[in-house]
């Protein structure tokens, strides 16, 4: 049983691409030939649609896959990069910054100080690479989504019975509703508008994204899963809207169904007021915590926050304690450029809002802070011409008065990031080449 299980866990990815992919042909067939509900029309708009899928698929192995091979290779650099600097950090690295900070006498053991560096081994790497059946597979839900609006816009009789409406959409009453087969009242006309304007709001915004994810080469099947669901959001929400009037806009079918539209183009934005308005509704208060958004970190623009924010990624503690390795696979980002955003989260996790002060005398990210301070350590009787530890006193002095904090209290921070594991490592892998790597007697930096 153990050793089915290791076989399952080690080819799992390629048990999804032999069964995903005929899996995916039986759908379509069956959603061609057998599906009880027809929503696929033969219109102008049903082959639009299909384009955010199409692309998708494309850029899985225009841009995906070679970008995947790439990323691997730097982070099995970076792996045997960390395995070097464990050895070196417990035998030369931690002795050496605690006899720099005054502590000569600790001396500890290698087997004192339990290292365990959290970047994935290299059989990890193969659950990361993206796959071909799941990139179908997510370009084909996201298509039928907006098939689903394409066959209601095409309005005709025989979708609406298949799809569970009995209305007749060709019979309309006096004040613009559906009138049904018996001639009552049925589907009001605002309903339609809603669903088909948030529809139309949703394309927009998911090709928009796309084009963002595209130049930055992080189109992935993830995207195209969320940008499913959020699609069929909006339209459940637009839907919702203008069958009960949310917006009191009624009597202006303009603004009506501009506010329609906006609601599939900024669907996030949607849903952040009807939050808003519900807590108001039921008398609930604001939320009182103080969260840290990912827009204080340099570098970080709405698109690539969009695809952190699929990765779990929320806020600026999420970044400062991810690791780096897995994240570069999943992002396919550079992976100097993961490397500097956690740099400067960890800071700002200590700084929080006041990150703009330290940037005012050049201190962005935590390393920055940390060899700053290495420098005050400097014994006074070594000799230093430059004047460096006396500047970086007064750099930490300067940074003090902006940030209206002691200068004891700088120290210490800037202590836990002298001494912090991660830092060193993401500094020390920053310099490194890809044909060194720390040894047991490498001199500290």
């Amino acid at each position: 049983m153990d050793d089915l299980l290791k076989w399952l866990a080690k080819h799992t990815t390629d048990l999804i691409e032999c069964i995903g992919i005929p899996a995916l042909i039986l759908f379509l067939v069956w959603a061609w030939l057998w599906s009880p509900v027809k929503f696929i029309p033969n219109t102008w708009f049903a082959a639009l649609a299909t384009l955010p899928g199409i692309l998708g698929v494309a850029n899985h192995f225009s841009t995906a896959l070679p970008r995947f091979q790439s990323r691997r290779e730097t982070v099995r650099d970076y792996q045997a990069f960390c395995r070097g600097f464990d050895r070196w950090w417990l035998a030369d690295g931690w002795p050496h910054k605690l006899q720099q900070a005054g502590y000569s006498e600790v001396s500890p053991k290698p087997d004192a100080i339990k290292v365990r560096n959290g970047s994935p081994n290299d059989d990890d790497l193969r659950s990361y690479r993206p796959l071909t059946a799941i990139a179908m597979w997510a370009a084909v839900i996201l298509t039928l989504v907006f098939e689903i609006a394409a066959g209601v816009a095409l309005g005709r009789q025989f979708a609406w019975k298949e799809a569970g409406f009995p209305v007749n959409i060709l019979m309309l009453g006096p004040t613009g509703k559906l009138l049904t087969s018996n001639g009552q009242y049925g589907f009001d006309l605002a309903v339609l508008d809603g669903f088909l304007f948030a529809s139309l709001g949703a394309f927009v915004s998911v090709m928009w994204r796309m084009i963002n994810r595209i130049n930055a080469n992080a189109l992935s099947a993830r995207f195209m899963f969320t940008a499913a669901l959020r699609s069929a959001i909006a339209m459940v929400v637009g839907l919702t809207a203008g069958r009960v009037n949310l917006f009191g806009v009624r009597e202006q079918p303009a603004l009506q169904g501009t506010l329609f539209f906006l609601i599939g183009l900024f669907t996030d934005w949607a849903l952040t007021m009807l939050r808003a308005r519900a807590r108001t509704v039921f008398n609930q208060p604001n939320d009182p915590c103080d969260r840290l958004p990912l827009c204080f970190v340099d570098g970080l623009d709405d698109g690539v926050i969009d695809i952190l924010d699929e990765l779990g990624v929320w806020d600026v503690q999420h970044l400062a304690t991810s690791e780096p390795g897995e994240l570069t696979v999943k992002t396919l980002y550079p992976f100097n450029r993961i490397i500097d955003w956690i740099d400067q989260a960890i800071l700002i996790s200590y700084f929080r809002r006041n990150i703009v002060e330290a940037r005012k005398v050049g201190i962005t990210g935590a390393i920055d802070l940390a060899t700053l301070f290495s420098y005050t350590l400097e014994k006074p009787e070594k000799a230093d011409p430059a004047g460096i530890a006396e500047k970086a006193n007064k750099i930490l002095d300067e940074l003090s008065k902006k940030m209206s904090m002691s200068r004891e209290a700088i120290d210490m921070i800037s202590s836990n990031l002298y001494f912090d594991y991660t830092v060193e490592q993401l500094y020390r892998f920053w310099q490194h080449h890809r044909s060194d790597e720390p040894t047991p007697n490498a001199p500290p930096a």
